[in-house]
């Protein structure tokens, strides 16, 4: 509880120092008939503030509609037919909603003078942008240019950051990521707590994200000519953040002969932050490969006081094996990576069962040693 209340802290600090360094324009604008395009939770507390405001200051918002994406399938099996969060809440909140899967043959409806496209997913085409008033506008979290992408904090988690930030940005014409910076939070401006996972990451910047939102609308930062305020030194190489897959979950074995056991953790720990586990393919009793997926992972460096544990032997699927240790006690298995790395699992999914302790769970995986 005293870390969550400090990172919640940290977030009303960052949102009172930006908020504290804008000034509102005094001069006469014409209110805002917004378009919001979303999809996923981090866009869901930005269409939440926007409503608010709507609801609070109908001379700036006068009106809010939006767009989402179908639904798909998904879950076990892709059975389950799943509609966005955003329109979810869009729903909740009683506002006129639009589903599609393109903008080809469509236009917005008359009078939207701004387009406001928060993890849409989908590229807003010129013709949209150029059809209203006010063009568009869009929250990123990442310190723009850098992290430029469907997934920067994905990213930002895997590369070890210390520091991350949100970017209020125009919407280009031409490409994702690459309009005018409005507004942004200071180079190190949201520290990333050591151990956070990415959905926790994702609702703490979501929040300053639409924070920086509803302020950038309230200082008119929309209005032409749009100043860049990009804190971006120019130091260093910008680097880009694509859509991970599950793919970049599994374990590379070899990979861990090359790298120092430093990057190794830090390698296991972030992609434990992202996906929330790791997996790798196995052979078992019956020399049958399976997908192995660990959960509750963490990276140990090479443990002490194995003489209370057993020792086994962990056979993969591409050929080769891994050392074991087994904790009697508490059914942890001590998994040998590389290096002096060794990932201390507690839970275990194999293909085709239900999560088990991983002692439990990797019974048909482990042989004795047989060279000491």
């Amino acid at each position: 509880m005293f870390l969550l209340s400090l990172h919640r802290r940290s977030i009303q600090c960052i949102q009172r120092r930006y908020l504290s360094t804008t000034t509102v324009s005094s001069s006469s604008h014409e209110p805002l008939r917004i378009l919001f395009c979303g999809s996923d939770r981090f866009s869901c507390a930005s269409l939440q503030a926007l409503h608010t405001e709507h609801v609070k200051n109908g001379k700036l918002i006068e009106a809010l509609d939006v767009m989402v994406l179908p639904p798909k399938w998904a879950g076990r099996g892709n059975k389950e037919l799943r509609e966005v969060p955003c329109k979810l809440l869009a729903e909740k909140l009683g506002l006129r909603i639009h589903q599609r899967s393109t903008f080809r043959e469509w236009e917005p409806p008359e009078g939207i003078n701004l387009i406001v496209a928060v993890s849409f997913g989908l590229f807003v085409p010129s013709r949209i942008l150029r059809g209203v008033k006010y063009g568009g506008l869009n929250v990123h979290p990442s310190l723009l240019p850098d992290l430029r992408g469907p997934a920067p904090l994905h990213h930002a988690l895997l590369n070890g950051d210390k520091y991350t930030g949100v970017s209020l940005q125009t919407l280009d014409d031409k490409a994702f990521d690459h309009g005018a910076v409005l507004a942004q939070t200071s180079e190190k401006g949201f520290p990333i707590p050591e151990d956070i996972s990415l959905p926790d990451l994702t609702a703490q910047l979501a929040e300053v994200g639409a924070t920086m939102l509803v302020q950038g609308l309230r200082d008119r930062l929309y209005i032409p000519p749009h100043k860049d305020v990009s804190s971006h030194s120019g130091k260093g190489e910008l680097r880009h953040a694509p859509k991970l897959t599950k793919t970049e979950a599994k374990i590379d074995w070899e990979a861990a002969h090359q790298l120092d056991s430093s990057v190794l953790e830090r390698k296991l720990k972030g992609v434990v932050q992202v996906f929330g586990s790791v997996w790798t393919d196995a052979v078992d009793d019956f020399n049958r490969k399976k997908r192995v997926i660990f959960k509750d992972v963490r990276p140990l460096r090479k443990p002490e006081g194995g003489e209370h544990r057993k020792k086994k032997v962990f056979r993969l699927a591409e050929g080769g094996e891994r050392d074991v240790e087994v904790e009697d006690g508490t059914k942890r298995c001590l998994i040998h990576w590389g290096g002096d790395v060794w990932m201390d699992v507690g839970k275990v999914t194999v293909q085709g069962s239900p999560e088990k302790q991983a002692a439990d769970a990797l019974k048909g995986f482990l042989v004795e040693r047989t060279t000491k």
